[in-house]
């Protein structure tokens, strides 16, 4: 009720102003002019957005690509890889299963002197 009562007298007050018919001309150009950049900012912000979000998209679709492709490459990876396969490529190249297995077992100090 307040709110209303303030209202109604800044409406008598703005009323009672007298403006020239040139201000009133003047303040409605202004004005006219400043809606109009607000406008055309809103828009430009509003297309940008728009743009910003089909890059984002083209993005997003990329990467889910690239990922789908390196999935792919480490499941052909494990299939040539695994042990079945890596053994029967070894046989046809002439390997053959080690009867007897020995190590030899260096030291730091070793490797230290053959630097030397």
């Amino acid at each position: 009720m307040k709110a209303a009562r303030r209202l109604i007298s800044w409406l008598r007050a703005l009323a009672a102003v007298q403006l020239s018919d040139r201000q009133a001309g003047l303040m409605a150009l202004l004005s006219s002019a400043l809606l109009i950049a607000l406008i055309v900012v809103w828009f430009s912000l509003t297309t940008r957005t728009a743009l910003l979000n089909q890059q984002m998209d083209a993005l997003e679709q990329q990467l889910i690509e690239l990922v789908s492709e390196t999935n792919r490459t480490w499941a052909e990876i494990s299939t040539v890889t695994a042990q079945p396969v890596m053994e029967n490529r070894a046989r046809r190249l002439g390997f053959q299963p080690a009867e007897s297995v020995e190590y030899l077992i260096v030291s730091s100090d070793e490797v230290g002197e053959a630097r030397r």
